[in-house]
């Protein structure tokens, strides 16, 4: 008979009793909730030394994930492990360097979706875009096996003497050469990153929209506040077009003279925020428009959103 899966919390404690097997017995073990992106709330798992400063987190959601996919606790146990060593062999005990001065050349901004990081947002600097927010992190580490980072909070940039003008500044200067924009049809980007395009591929080719984001597809939605990205954008498509908010990842970019109407890009962007992104990943349920003579931008909300349209300049 098919062993049946345990839920979550037992989970939590077969994976901490697996890993209390494998571990020095002075290394500590602790499991803390985490405010993530969206509002939502993961168990973070970390293993660390009283003497060391700095430790990866292990969210254990995405393992208990895993083990509903089959994979076994122990070998669960035996992977947070050694990515554990792997990065205290990369990174020694040193304690990281967190001064102002060190810093500044790796401050980088994201963007995230105002209402639903309402509590987050009052305590983290930020400057609102529309129905998002621009908010700032320091950028620890960004190589094949991903990014690590520290969310700038209110605390870090008081001890940094400096302000939300200063830290946009910084991310405006350091983020474009750190993470280089790419914009691409669909077809070629889809070869690369198939699966974070999932419910885009049933338009027509004749159709299908443009991919903007950046050159590792991580936060790229940020290649939007890149200095004169959109007026790139327009010169290359040669016409007005539309923003779609596909994730905090990517953009999608549409041509005006498609022929899509508004309402039918708004239930598309509804549509693919339900059935193919995840919680942390939703940037918008609305959508934007590029007008390429007034270089300006309007926002077209979507029905029953309490946001108005408004006109930007790029």
């Amino acid at each position: 008979m098919k062993e049946s899966k345990i839920n979550y919390e037992e989970f939590v404690s077969r994976i901490r009793c697996q890993l209390y097997e494998i571990i020095p017995e002075d290394l500590n073990m602790e499991v803390n909730p985490v405010l993530k992106n969206n509002s939502v709330h993961l168990d973070s798992l970390v293993l660390f030394w009283d003497s060391c400063g700095c430790s990866p987190s292990f969210y254990l959601q995405d393992y208990y994930a895993q083990y509903l996919r089959g994979v076994e606790i122990d070998a669960l146990a035996e992977d947070i492990y050694e990515r554990w060593q792997s990065f205290m062999d990369s990174s020694g005990d040193v304690l990281p360097d967190l001064s102002f001065e060190h810093c500044r050349k790796y401050v980088v901004y994201r963007l995230v979706n105002a209402a639903k990081n309402k509590e987050i947002l009052k305590d983290i600097p930020h400057i609102p875009f529309f129905d998002l927010a621009i908010v700032f992190y320091y950028l620890i580490n960004s190589d094949i096996n991903g990014i690590q980072s520290l969310r700038i909070n209110n605390h870090i940039m008081k001890n940094w003497n400096t302000n939300t003008q200063e830290l946009f500044e910084l991310a405006q200067e350091n983020t474009p050469p750190l993470f280089p924009e790419i914009f691409r049809s669909m077809t070629d980007y889809a070869r690369q990153f198939a699966d974070s395009l999932c419910c885009s591929a049933d338009l027509p080719q004749e159709r299908s929209p443009y991919i903007l984001t950046n050159s590792n597809g991580i936060n790229g939605a940020s290649v939007w506040l890149y200095p004169g990205i959109l007026e790139r954008v327009g010169e290359e498509l040669g016409e007005n077009f539309y923003i779609l908010p596909s994730s905090t990842h990517e953009l999608l970019i549409l041509r005006e003279q498609l022929g899509f109407t508004s309402p039918e890009l708004l239930k598309m962007v509804f549509h693919v925020n339900r059935e193919c992104v995840d919680a942390e990943e939703f940037l918008s349920d609305n959508i934007y428009y590029y007008h390429i003579g007034k270089k300006a931008i309007k926002m077209i909300p979507a029905v029953g959103s309490t946001q108005k349209g408004t006109l930007q300049n790029d």
